[in-house]
C-alpha cells in the first residue's frame, strides 16, 4: 500500500514537470509578479508576449493570473458542462521552461526565473469564482485556469504588478492604418472562435462602435491601395456578421433586435416553432429596408430561423464603386449605403422566393445615368441574380436571389456630360426625323396592302419588313419620349426593351428573308413558268420572320433576367451583343447572297432573252433588293463608332430613321404600276374635289336666286 501511495506521489511531482527544488536560502529576496495575461485561460490566441526582457531573479506570481508557474501548455480542446467552451491551450508559447522553484514556509512559492524567447503561464493552485479570476471571469474546466465572459479578454500588454481583469477589447491609441485595423479585427475574431454563447447586446455594441471608429479613420485617409481596402473590407464584413450573429439567441415565438452605433445600423429577427406571423415585416437600418420570406425559410429549418440586415455609411469608401468592373468607360458613383443580409444559425440557407431591398439614393440621381443593383464577390462589385424592379428619383427597389453584401451604383458617360448642352438638338433631331420615317412607313404599308395585295411572298415580306420597322421606331419614339415617366416603373422599361429588340430584329430576318426569296428567284430563272408563290407559303415565312426573333428575345431574357432595362430602357451594355451580334450574322448573310445574286444573274442574262418580261422584273427586283440592303443594312455598322463621335451618331440617327423614308421611294415611287395608282387615285381626289366646288357653286347660285 506505502509503495502505491509512493507512485501517486511521483506522478503529482510529476505535474511541476522539470521543474526542481533548489537549495536557494532567503525566500525574501522575491519580486511579486502580477500579470492576468499569462494564467494558462486567459492567454488567447493572439497573446504573443514573450520574457526575452525578463531580468533574471526570483519571482513570486500573485493576483488572478495565477500563483503557480506550469511547465507546458500543451495542445488541447476542453468542453465544459452544458454550453460547450473550447479552451486552447496551445498559445502560450511554451513547451518546457526548465526553472528551480523553493517552496516558502509562508505557504506560497518563489521562482527563479531566466529570460526566454518563450513564455513562463501560470495558474492557481486553487481556484475559486468569488476571488480568484476577477471581474467579468470565471474559472475554467482546465485546472488553474481563468477564462473570460463570453466576448471579453487580458488584454495582452505588460502592465507589471497590476490586477487588471476581463474587459472588452481596446484599440491601440496610435492605430491608424488599415494594417493595425486588420489586426484588431483579427483579434476580435479569435475572441468570437474561442465561444459559441450568445454575447451581450452591450458587448457586441462596444466593439461594433470601435470598428466603425477605425474605418471612419481609414476612410478619412484616402487611401488608394485597392487590395488593401479590398482585404480589410471583407474582413469587417466577416467579423461584423460573427458579432451580429452572437446576439442571435433561440426563440419560441419571434424576437427582434436593433443595433445603432456611429455609421452603422443592424436589426436581427428571428422566428421560432410557436410564431404566429405569415411573414414578418420589413428589416429596416439607415433608411434601406429588407423584404423577405423568413418564415418560408423557417419552414424548412425546423420551424426556426433567423435573418439579419445591416446597413454601412461608410462602408462605401472601402468597397468603392469603382471596384464595379463595368464594359464601358463610365463613372460609378455610389447611390445607397452598402447594406447586408444573411441567415446566421440556419442550416438550410436556401431562399423561398426572390428578396427585396429598397435603396434610399443618397445623393440626387443623374437621369443620364444607368443604375445598377450590385452585390460584393470577393474583390468586386458584380450584378449577377440582381435586378432592379423599381426605381424613382428618390429610391430604387432591387430583387436577388441570394444574400450577400448590395449596394446601388450609378454609371455615368463622362463625353455624355460633357456633351450635355447638344442632348436637345439631338433629341429634336431624333424626333423630328423618326416622326418622316413613320409617315413613310405607314404610307408604304397602305400602299403595299391595296395595290399590290396578295401578289406574291415577296410582297408579303416587304409588307411585314415595313410593318416591323413601323412599330420598333414607333415604341422607341414614344419610349425616349416619356422616357422619365416610364423609367418609374421598371417592368413597363423592361417590357419596352424587350419587345423594341423583338421588333428590330424580326426586321432584320424579313430582310435577310427577302434575300433568300431574291436568290431562290434569280436561282430559277430558266424556268420561266415557276409561280413565286411555289417557293414559300405566306404562314411559313410568318413563322420564320416572328419566331426567330422571338426566340432570341426569349433566350436572353432566360438566361440574364436583368439584360433589358439600361437607362434608356434598352439592353444593357454587357448584352447588347444579343442584338449586334444577330444583326451581325444577317448582315453578313446579305452580303453573302447579294454577291452569290449579282454572279447568278449576270449569268442568267447571259442566257436569256432580256427583253423577257419575267427577267426584267427578276433584275428590277434585284436591284430593289441590294439597294434596301444598303439602305436598311449598312447604316447600322456606324452604330459601332458612334459613341466617340457627335458627327457619326447623327449620321446615323439620320439613316437609321429615314429607312421608312428610303423604302417608300425605292418600292413606291421607282414602282410604275404604283405610280400609276398613285395618278388615278390623284385624278380621282382632283375630279373629286371639282364635283364638291361645282355642287357647293351650284348651291350658292340656287340660294341666291330663291332670295
Amino acid at each position: 500500500m506505502s509503495c502505491f501511495w509512493s507512485w501517486i506521489a511521483m506522478i503529482l511531482l510529476t505535474a511541476h514537470a522539470n521543474i526542481g527544488t533548489a537549495q536557494y536560502p532567503s525566500c525574501p529576496s522575491y519580486t511579486n509578479k502580477s500579470e492576468p495575461w499569462r494564467n494558462v485561460g486567459f492567454c488567447s490566441t493572439f497573446c504573443n508576449n514573450t520574457d526575452i526582457k525578463l531580468k533574471e531573479g526570483w519571482y513570486r506570481f500573485i493576483g488572478i493570473g495565477g500563483d503557480q508557474v506550469i511547465s507546458s501548455c500543451a495542445r488541447a480542446q476542453i468542453n465544459t458542462a452544458g454550453s460547450i467552451t473550447n479552451y486552447n491551450l496551445f498559445t502560450c508559447n511554451s513547451n518546457i521552461n526548465y526553472t528551480d522553484y523553493i517552496t516558502c514556509s509562508q505557504g506560497f512559492t518563489v521562482y527563479y526565473l531566466r529570460p526566454t524567447k518563450r513564455t513562463y503561464a501560470t495558474r492557481h493552485s486553487s481556484c475559486s469564482n468569488s476571488s480568484s479570476c476577477g471581474d467579468n471571469a470565471q474559472c475554467g474546466a482546465v485546472y488553474g485556469s481563468c477564462v473570460c465572459e463570453p466576448g471579453l479578454t487580458v488584454s495582452t500588454d505588460i502592465k507589471g504588478n497590476n490586477t487588471y481583469g476581463c474587459s472588452v477589447l481596446k484599440v491601440s491609441p496610435g492605430c491608424q492604418t488599415a494594417a493595425c485595423a486588420q489586426d484588431f479585427l483579427n483579434n476580435i475574431d479569435a475572441i468570437l472562435n474561442n465561444t459559441d454563447q450568445p454575447l451581450p447586446q452591450t458587448t457586441v455594441e462596444l466593439y461594433l462602435g470601435a470598428m466603425m471608429n477605425i474605418t471612419t479613420t481609414i476612410t478619412g485617409q484616402n487611401s488608394t491601395d485597392s487590395k488593401e481596402l479590398i482585404d480589410y473590407g471583407n474582413n469587417l464584413l466577416a467579423v461584423t456578421g460573427k458579432l451580429l450573429s452572437a446576439l442571435v439567441a433561440p426563440t419560441d415565438t419571434n424576437s427582434t433586435t436593433k443595433i445603432s452605433v456611429n455609421d452603422m445600423e443592424a436589426q436581427i429577427f428571428s422566428v421560432g416553432m410557436n410564431t404566429t406571423l405569415v411573414e414578418i415585416p420589413l428589416l429596416y437600418a439607415n433608411g434601406s429596408s429588407l423584404n423577405i420570406d423568413l418564415v418560408g425559410i423557417s419552414q424548412n429549418n425546423k420551424g426556426s430561423a433567423s435573418a439579419i440586415f445591416a446597413s454601412y455609411a461608410s462602408m462605401g469608401s472601402i468597397l468603392k464603386p469603382n471596384f464595379f468592373k463595368a464594359t464601358t468607360n463610365t463613372t460609378k458613383t455610389m447611390m445607397s449605403t452598402v447594406v447586408s443580409a444573411t441567415l446566421p444559425k440556419t442550416a438550410n440557407t436556401n431562399l423561398t422566393k426572390p428578396v427585396s431591398f429598397t435603396f434610399m439614393h443618397s445623393i440626387a440621381l443623374n437621369s443620364a445615368g444607368q443604375l445598377s443593383c450590385v452585390y460584393w464577390k470577393d474583390t468586386e462589385w458584380v450584378e449577377n441574380g440582381c435586378s432592379i424592379t423599381t426605381n424613382s428619383s428618390n429610391f430604387t427597389v432591387c430583387s436577388c436571389t441570394h444574400l450577400s453584401t448590395f449596394a446601388l451604383i450609378m454609371q455615368t458617360n463622362p463625353d455624355n456630360l460633357q456633351d450635355g448642352d447638344d442632348d436637345p438638338v439631338m433629341e429634336l433631331i431624333n424626333t423630328v426625323a423618326v416622326s418622316v420615317g413613320l409617315v413613310f412607313l405607314i404610307l408604304t404599308i397602305l400602299t403595299l396592302a391595296v395595290c399590290q395585295r396578295g401578289q406574291n411572298v415577296t410582297n408579303t415580306a416587304l409588307l411585314n419588313l415595313c410593318l416591323s420597322l413601323f412599330l420598333a421606331h414607333l415604341f422607341f419614339l414614344l419610349t425616349q419620349q416619356y422616357l422619365e415617366t416610364v423609367k418609374k416603373t421598371y417592368r413597363l422599361c423592361v417590357v419596352l426593351a424587350g419587345v423594341i429588340h423583338f421588333l428590330f430584329l424580326s426586321a432584320f430576318v424579313w430582310m435577310l428573308t427577302e434575300a433568300v426569296l431574291l436568290y431562290i428567284f434569280v436561282k430559277n430563272l430558266s424556268r420561266i413558268t415557276s409561280k413565286q408563290q411555289e417557293v414559300l407559303s405566306w404562314k411559313c415565312m410568318l413563322v420564320i420572320g416572328y419566331i426567330i426573333p422571338l426566340s432570341v428575345v426569349g433566350v436572353t431574357s432566360g438566361l440574364y433576367p436583368d439584360a433589358y432595362g439600361n437607362d434608356r430602357c434598352w439592353l444593357k451594355t454587357k448584352l447588347v451583343w444579343s442584338f449586334l451580334g444577330p444583326v451581325t450574322c444577317i448582315l453578313a448573310i446579305n452580303l453573302l447572297l447579294s454577291c452569290v445574286i449579282t454572279v447568278n444573274l449576270r449569268m442568267a442574262l447571259s442566257k436569256l432573252d432580256r427583253n423577257v418580261s419575267h427577267l426584267k422584273h427578276t433584275r428590277t427586283l434585284v436591284f430593289k433588293t441590294l439597294l434596301q440592303f444598303i439602305i436598311l443594312g449598312c447604316p447600322w455598322t456606324l452604330g459601332f463608332f458612334a459613341e466617340n463621335s457627335h458627327l457619326i451618331k447623327i449620321v446615323f440617327l439620320f439613316f437609321n430613321s429615314q429607312q421608312g423614308t428610303f423604302i417608300f421611294f425605292v418600292h413606291c415611287v421607282l414602282n410604275q404600276e404604283i405610280r400609276q395608282q398613285y395618278r388615278k387615285w390623284w385624278i380621282a381626289l382632283r375630279h373629286s374635289s371639282m364635283y364638291k366646288s361645282m355642287a357647293e357653286d351650284q348651291k350658292s347660285t340656287s340660294y341666291s336666286h330663291s332670295k
